[in-house]
């Protein structure tokens, strides 16, 4: 079993360190050591005295605590710590999908949201996503298993309340295992915190991380929330893979989580000041025909011209103006493109005005 090219991951290598002004990133721009260590308001001498040796295999308790506490009723022994959700999802995928299993996946998608239950031998049935995402997209689909994320990758649409309250109750009733992606859900678009549909007693499996909505991917740290059961046979496959989480990210990761209040609301200031900019100018930009508000997340999805290719857009706009996008090709959905919004503001508003005056 082996899984094709990984598209995104391939092109962000290529483009990512050496652009201008980076919006093909889906996380917000990284921060350095020094001012994680403020955010976490973790002094020097502490990581200086952290001992080196593995951490437990599930997770510290200490940071399955702090990360029970974003998920009500969730309890710490229902966690499994992780290197990213990238291993959190390889190891529910390789449990619960069995060769001739249907999943449903929301289109277009994350490539390992559906690559990888696909190597296993399961069949996808593509949710398309045109706008808000409405509970009766779920419902009558002949499905073994729904993974369901939002804020979505690529467009950044979510529920609204009625919306998801009415998906909750119909998950609740169907018994169908559901996997919650939740990676943005730090970062909602009009402020605080994001709703979850997680709930392991109740078969609503969830991964997420904060890595890309606080700056700090590097640190490789997030997590998979299922019952306790299916947690144990998680913890053990993991054991063939990274084993334990880095020391000192789990102890970087506990302070971020601890303080996350006294900085989220700059990241969501900053945010809001860069979605706000480019809606202003979004229908200016050169061949875009199309584009819906987020909802959520640091991703935005733009349709093109008819007959425009995605990747030879982005690559004149790169050549012309150092201005890094993802072309939707990436994505194996031609004529658009995927615009991150995690840039430094005044960079951000710099490549915007670049592509505004770009020829393509």
């Amino acid at each position: 079993m082996e899984p094709r090219e990984f598209f995104i991951e391939d092109r962000l290598e290529g483009y990512r360190n050496e652009a201008f002004c980076n919006l093909g990133e889906s996380g917000l721009k990284c921060q350095n050591l020094g001012e994680v260590m403020e955010m976490a308001e973790i002094s020097i001498l502490e990581i200086q005295n952290l001992p080196l040796n593995d951490s437990p295999n599930q997770g510290s308790y200490e940071l399955r605590n702090e990360v029970a506490r974003l998920y009500p009723g969730v309890e710490p022994e229902e966690i499994l710590i992780t290197t990213g959700t990238g291993e959190a999802l390889y190891l529910a995928f390789h449990l619960l999908i069995k060769p001739g299993k249907k999943f449903s996946v929301l289109w277009p998608s994350f490539q390992a949201l559906y690559e990888i239950p696909q190597m296993l031998g399961g069949f996808p049935h593509p949710i398309q996503v045109n706008g808000e995402l409405k509970s009766e997209m779920w419902k009558g689909l002949p499905v073994d298993l729904h993974i369901i994320n939002h804020p979505h990758n690529p467009t950044g649409q979510s529920f609204s309340d009625s919306e998801w309250d009415d998906l909750l109750l119909f998950l609740d009733k169907e018994n169908t295992t559901t996997i919650f992606d939740e990676h943005y859900r730090f970062l909602p678009r009009f402020g605080g915190m994001g709703r979850t549909g997680v709930n392991p007693k109740r078969g609503l499996f969830g991964t997420g991380s904060f890595t890309k909505c606080f700056g700090v991917t590097g640190l490789r740290v997030g997590w998979l929330i299922a019952d306790r059961e299916f947690i144990k046979r998680a913890r053990s496959f993991k054991d063939y893979l990274t084993h334990t989480v880095s020391p000192i990210s789990e102890c970087l990761a506990i302070g971020l989580l601890k303080n996350r209040n006294n900085f989220l609301p700059k990241i969501q200031s900053n945010l809001k000041n860069n979605l706000d900019y480019f809606e202003s100018v979004v229908m200016d930009l050169p061949k875009v025909i199309s584009y819906k508000p987020i909802f959520g997340g640091l991703v935005g999805w733009l349709g093109l011209e008819e007959g425009t290719l995605s990747e030879d857009y982005a690559d004149k706009l790169y050549e012309k103006t150092g201005v890094f996008v993802l072309p939707g090709k990436n994505f194996e959905t031609e004529g658009f493109l995927r615009v991150g919004f995690g840039e430094e503001p005044n960079r951000f508003q710099e490549g915007i005005l670049r592509w505004l005056e770009c020829r393509i």
